[in-house]
């Protein structure tokens, strides 16, 4: 497993500094965007792309996902185009000591007629009637955290400090159609499913949950 989602030190004693919400530009950042890359004392930045792959990998590799490391490069690549290309809203959790991302909540804001791409175009045929209840609400792209970290409430509160975020508007996600954490942690947080997207990494149609505005 390639971990760079944290030093190779991290205990589940790591201190982790307050979750920071960090709004990406209008329009995204374009060409002009440079990562920096987490450290001490980094603060008010979105991180590299390399970083949320890793994240997401380490999370992903272990049961009940068990997903192969090209999934990890993929949401890598999603998230470097949703930055550069739109506004992005992140929560960030890093570790006190130096600084290293231990989790991460990230999305933008959703209209249907922005979405001109194959997997958007999926999805609304998929979703059929209950797609108009996306219009106008809040992608949750993706929630990882260190999974050496499980114990410490982390996904939780850095989910929370997104919702946080977007007061005000819905937000939807797709996930895999399995019992695990991730969806157990969704519902108890208001989300519930309102039909099935394009194929999830498991090889399922994945599932879409819906959260309204709170």
């Amino acid at each position: 497993m390639n971990d760079r989602s944290g030093a190779d030190s991290a205990k589940t004693a790591d201190v982790i500094q307050p979750v920071e919400l960090v709004w990406g530009l209008p329009g995204g950042l374009g060409d002009r965007w440079t990562p920096v890359e987490s450290a001490a004392g980094v603060h008010g930045v979105l991180p590299p792309p390399s970083e949320v792959g890793d994240l997401y990998g380490a999370a992903a590799a272990e049961p009940p996902l068990n997903e192969d490391r090209k999934y990890a490069l993929l949401f890598a690549d999603v998230y470097e185009a949703s930055v550069r290309k739109g506004q992005v809203l992140a929560a960030l959790a890093r570790s006190a000591e130096d600084g290293r991302l231990r989790a991460i909540a990230y999305g933008h804001f959703w209209a249907w007629a922005e979405q001109d791409y194959e997997w958007a175009y999926e999805l609304r045929e998929s979703l059929g009637d209950a797609a108009p209840v996306l219009e106008w609400t809040f992608a949750l792209n993706l929630l990882a955290r260190d999974p050496r970290l499980r114990a410490a409430g982390l996904g939780r509160r850095t989910l929370e400090s997104w919702l946080r975020g977007i007061s005000g508007y819905g937000c939807w996600l797709q996930t895999d159609d399995i019992d695990s954490p991730a969806r157990r942690l969704y519902g108890s947080l208001g989300f519930t499913a309102i039909g099935h997207g394009p194929q999830a990494p498991n090889g399922e149609p994945g599932l879409v949950m819906f959260r309204p505005p709170q």
